[in-house]
């Protein structure tokens, strides 16, 4: 199991989300749309949610290092957008304090760059 990974929006998981969205009907005429109609509509929704989404998920496998994470975003810039580097740390409640569950820490995603800064170590070029 990693300890990083990249969050951002990516064209693979809005063209996932849109693949849900869009019916295989069509709504007016009540006919069935062929492969190539359905993918041209998925193609519209899907292009259309990665220009308008702001919100991040997770979008790379869980890596070993933070080197490993910017070579998966270089592998294929045009398809990703809005990246940022998380790494697995424990969840802080808004005094500063671990939260505890079942007596063990709750682990989350924390933003690399910003946990390198909180703990007061140099960030991985």
């Amino acid at each position: 199991m990693g300890a990083f990974c990249v969050f951002g929006i990516s064209r693979t998981v809005c063209q996932a989300t849109a693949a849900k969205k869009v019916p295989t009907i069509d709504l007016e005429t009540r006919k069935n749309l062929t492969p190539a109609e359905w993918a041209v509509r998925r193609d519209a929704l899907a292009d259309q949610l990665f220009n308008e989404t702001a919100r991040r998920v997770k979008i790379s496998p869980e890596l070993d290092a933070p080197q490993f994470c910017r070579d998966w975003i270089a592998a294929d810039p045009s398809h990703v957008r809005d990246t940022v580097l998380m790494v697995r740390g424990p969840k802080l409640d808004k005094h500063g304090n671990r939260v505890i569950r079942d007596g063990a820490p709750v682990q989350t995603w924390l933003d690399y760059r910003a946990e390198c800064e909180r703990l007061g170590i140099a960030a991985a070029a």
